[in-house]
């Protein structure tokens, strides 16, 4: 699992709000709050406008801070970017764990792991924005390497949907197929679903649908003696 930041304790009022050691002296207190109000903003903007279109005036401008206060605190847009996505995959990261938990069986973890996405869209919007467009938009693609963020956490998360139908075939809960594809097939469903939910022509939420795409896509997947 990724080591989050010792910095990071937003969304506000989160039950998922890391904790740290309280900083030794006022300065460092005062540092450690500004570094949150630009990680913040720098979220909304790098989700909006995406790596290359974001500028560090605009990130300064959101979070009203000077840019000179902003290099005081990061090295450059880069690493501002590297710890805001290290804070989105270790977020959603610890909400899927969290969720699959409660599951007895790969197929009810499938499931809730799904339905955990929903969760997500509703307490880090941005941050589910900056995960898909990270992956499926090339436009959005930084010019740097985040394997330690989003992208080591999408492909990590892939092989663990992959073993968790891998094993649910092996058990007799899924019909035989390349467990591969199948994981695949489940983020691209729910991935599709989560970004028209976001758009301005969608009258639904992903909670409010992703049980009919789910039954969708387990219809032909499930055993029979596990439909019933």
């Amino acid at each position: 699992m990724l080591i989050m930041e010792p910095y990071w304790v937003f969304p506000k009022g989160s039950a998922h709000m890391a904790t740290e050691t309280a900083p030794s002296t006022r300065r460092n207190r005062n540092k450690l709050r500004h570094r949150q109000e630009i990680t913040a903003a720098a979220l909304v903007i790098f989700a909006e406008k995406g790596y290359r279109e974001a500028s560090i005036q605009e990130i300064a401008d959101r979070a009203d801070f000077a840019v000179s206060t902003i290099y005081a605190l990061f090295e450059n847009k880069e690493d501002l970017y590297r710890s805001v996505s290290r804070y989105v995959a270790k977020y959603c990261g610890d909400l899927f764990d969290r969720a699959m938990s409660g599951g007895t069986n790969e197929y009810e973890k499938l499931l809730l792991f799904a339905r955990a996405k929903g969760q997500a869209c509703r307490e880090l919007p941005d941050g589910v924005r900056l995960l898909n467009n990270e992956q499926h938009g090339p436009l959005f693609r930084p010019v740097l390497n985040t394997r330690e963020g989003i992208t080591q956490f999408y492909e990590g998360f892939i092989l663990r949907i992959r073993d968790l139908f891998a094993a649910g075939i092996k058990k007799g809960l899924f019909v035989e197929a390349d467990p591969e594809l199948l994981a695949i097939g489940l983020e691209g469903i729910t991935n599709a679903l989560v970004l028209r939910s976001f758009s301005e022509q969608a009258q639904y939420t992903y909670e409010d649908r992703i049980d009919e795409i789910l039954a969708v896509f387990f219809g032909p997947v499930l055993k029979d003696k596990q439909k019933q």
